[in-house]
Parts: C-alpha cells; sequence; structure tokens
C-alpha cells in the first residue's frame, strides 16, 4: 500500500520536487495558493522629484488564502511571480516529458506580433496533474527563462495587473481553447506530445493552420481552480465595421456601437454596471441601454499613492451591483475593437472590494445620449468611492 501512496504523491510532482501550482512570495519555493492577483504600481517620474519615489516594482498582492498586502520587488528571485515560473526559469533541456509551457504575447522580448494575433498576454504551464494559468498585462514578460533576469527593465514604467490561478489538468484542454479564441501569440514554449490537443494547436504560429475560429462571436467558458472556485474566461467579439466617429455619435439605438468593446460585453454578461480600467484611447464612460461602462482616470493604494490612467497599461473592471471583478487582457479602445482578446473573470468580495477601494476618480459621460442612456451622479460616485 505505501508503494501506492509513494507512487501516486511522486507523479504530483515536478523534477524540481514542486507541484505545478501558483506561489506567494513566502520563502525560496513560496506557498502553493489557488490563485492570487497582483497590481504593480508606476515608476514615479524623475522630476518633478517625490518623496520616496516609487522604482516601479512596489505591488499590492491579494490570494485566496486572504492575504492583502504590499510588497517591495515583483522582480525578486524568491517573490510570487519567481517562485510560481519557477518551473520554466531554466533551460528546456532540463524539461521532462511530462510538463509543458506556453508563453504568448502580442509583445514578446524584442519583437511585436502581427495585429490579426490576439491583443493578449500569459503564460500556461502544466503537468499531467496540475498547472497555472497566469494572465497579465506586462510586455517583454518573461524576458527570460532566467530566476534572476524574469522581468523586463521596461516592466517598471506603467502599472501592470496579474492573474495567476491553479487549476487541475483537465481543465486545460479549455484553456488551449480560450487562448486559441483570442489568437494568442505563442513567442516560447515547450510542449511534447500528450498534452491536450487546444494546447498544441497554440504552438502553431500560422493561424491559417490553426483550428478555424469563429471571430463573430464571443466565447464564454467556465473553469473550476483546484480549490473549486468558478471562473469565467471570455473571449470577445471581433468587430471591423465601426469607425472612430461613428463610435463617438454615442447613439444607444445602434446595435453595433459596441461590437467589439470586451468591457460592455462583460456588464451586459453579468447584467451589471462596470468601472474599467485599461490603457486604451476611449476616454469617456457610456451607457448602452443596459449596463453602463465607467472608465476609470486615476486610482490610489494606501502606501503607495496614486496615479493617472496614462500611467496605468493594466487592464481590469469591477462590478457595481454584484462582486464581479475580471482581469483583462485588452484595452477599451475603438482600435481594440477589431483585435481578439479576453479576460478571466470571478465572483469575489475580497478581491472585488479592494479593487473597488482604489478607485479615485472615474470618468464622467462626455457629450452623453438622451438622459434616459446614462446613469444618475448618485450612482457614478458610489462606484467611484468618491464625488467627482
Amino acid at each position: 500500500m505505501w508503494r501506492i501512496l509513494l507512487m501516486v504523491s511522486l507523479l504530483c510532482w515536478t523534477a524540481d520536487g514542486q507541484r505545478v501550482t501558483c506561489k506567494d512570495h513566502t520563502g525560496r519555493d513560496g506557498v502553493t495558493v489557488d490563485w492570487y492577483i497582483i497590481y504593480k504600481a508606476p515608476k514615479d517620474p524623475e522630476k518633478p522629484k517625490v518623496p520616496n519615489p516609487k522604482e516601479g516594482l512596489e505591488y499590492l498582492y491579494i490570494d485566496s488564502a486572504g492575504k492583502k498586502e504590499l510588497y517591495k520587488f515583483i522582480n525578486h528571485p524568491e517573490g510570487a511571480l519567481a517562485n510560481t515560473l519557477r518551473p520554466i526559469l531554466k533551460p528546456i533541456k532540463s524539461m521532462t516529458d511530462d510538463f509543458g509551457f506556453i508563453s504568448y504575447s502580442d509583445q514578446p522580448p524584442g519583437c511585436n506580433a502581427q495585429d490579426k494575433f490576439g491583443h493578449s498576454k500569459g503564460v500556461v504551464m502544466m503537468d499531467k496533474t496540475t498547472g497555472v494559468w497566469l494572465s497579465h498585462s506586462t510586455p517583454q514578460f518573461p524576458f527570460k527563462r532566467d530566476q534572476n533576469n524574469f522581468w523586463p527593465d521596461s516592466g517598471a514604467t506603467n502599472a501592470q495587473t496579474f492573474i495567476c490561478v491553479t487549476f487541475n489538468y483537465n481543465q486545460f484542454q479549455y484553456i488551449g481553447q480560450h487562448l486559441l479564441d483570442i489568437a494568442a501569440f505563442p513567442f516560447d514554449h515547450y510542449l511534447p506530445d500528450g498534452f491536450h490537443k487546444e494546447l498544441i494547436d497554440v504552438t502553431e504560429k500560422n493561424l491559417k493552420k490553426r483550428p478555424k475560429r469563429d471571430a463573430n462571436k464571443f466565447k464564454f467558458q467556465e473553469l473550476t481552480s483546484t480549490g473549486r472556485t468558478l471562473f469565467y474566461s471570455i473571449a470577445k467579439q471581433q468587430y471591423k465595421g465601426l469607425s472612430t466617429a461613428d463610435a463617438r455619435r454615442k447613439d444607444c439605438n445602434n446595435p453595433k456601437q459596441f461590437v467589439g468593446d470586451l468591457y460592455q460585453t462583460i456588464a451586459n454578461i453579468y447584467e451589471t454596471d462596470v468601472g474599467v480600467q485599461t490603457w486604451g484611447l476611449q476616454s469617456d464612460s457610456f451607457y448602452d441601454g443596459k449596463h453602463q461602462v465607467d472608465r476609470i482616470k486615476s486610482v490610489k493604494i494606501a502606501g503607495l499613492g496614486g496615479w493617472p490612467n496614462t500611467k496605468d497599461h493594466s487592464k481590469w473592471c469591477i462590478g457595481k451591483t454584484n462582486n464581479l471583478i475580471c482581469i483583462a487582457d485588452v484595452n477599451r479602445a475603438y482600435t481594440q475593437y477589431e483585435r481578439p482578446g479576453g479576460a478571466l473573470c470571478f465572483i469575489h468580495k475580497g478581491a472585488r472590494d479592494l479593487f473597488k477601494d482604489l478607485i479615485n476618480q472615474t470618468e464622467p459621460c462626455s457629450n452623453p445620449p438622451p438622459s434616459d442612456c446614462r446613469m444618475d451622479i448618485e450612482s457614478e460616485s458610489e462606484l467611484s468611492g468618491m464625488d467627482e
């Protein structure tokens, strides 16, 4: 009997003696967590000089174990990111046949992917028992598969977000399908034979050789973490027929007004108004006749100070009337309607409330449509947590 137990135990560990899971920042190997979210602050400008300037490596961290803390260096070789990515921060020749990974990004180290690929960034890695999906917003990350050099210098400039979730292996066929639906660009991978076909298909850089996908519909999948938390992956619809001028007419009776807007899609799926933080050029809030999308102008984190959305490359949204929180990979901009992209969402009061409290100011509706196509001021201030 003990031999059977030993064999089962060994199957759950990699060659490094670790299961492939999300790890926190406690010690060299960290402690396994079901999920975590990181919100990294931007670097303070050299001018004007500010007291105790941020280096752009400080971050807010929340996880499934209930931790909500600030940490100094996101590039630390024993931090949450390094501990989580440890299985890939080494030469491929040292990896085993029961382990695989894909790093994908529209802005990988040294180049940019063509626009036909998704505006998305992340890492999936797994053995045949468990694995990790790390979705993020940081260009050129991971910079190298090196424990001491995985963080790009350019990553300090703007605010960024990361969400890491631990899933059982059987969920990765659906995660692989999501990556196909968002046309993820794979810039680095190691995936031996025997892994889910959907993952193997993602490693193909020629989109014509991948399974055909329908870009005219959004995709919605339910995923269950190892801790039994329900997550939902959303791949947005693409739309190429809306000009910027048409979009800015704010015609809430135009059914094509919001086609291609990931965040309006999320608002309608979850039947809630949402507050959105992205790098996008769409500089206003708007209501489609069902639910309003409020653009966040600035955030403020106790201990890290505040910053405007012009210094924030993160992509996230929260629900107003429920405990929805989504970490996304595409900007809210008319130019992004044409590109694939998506989000990973879940319902969690602690995470949603934490992000709600970070909102410093939201963008008011500019050139709004008739009064029945906008929220009242009281509702808007309720979301932002303060008066404009």
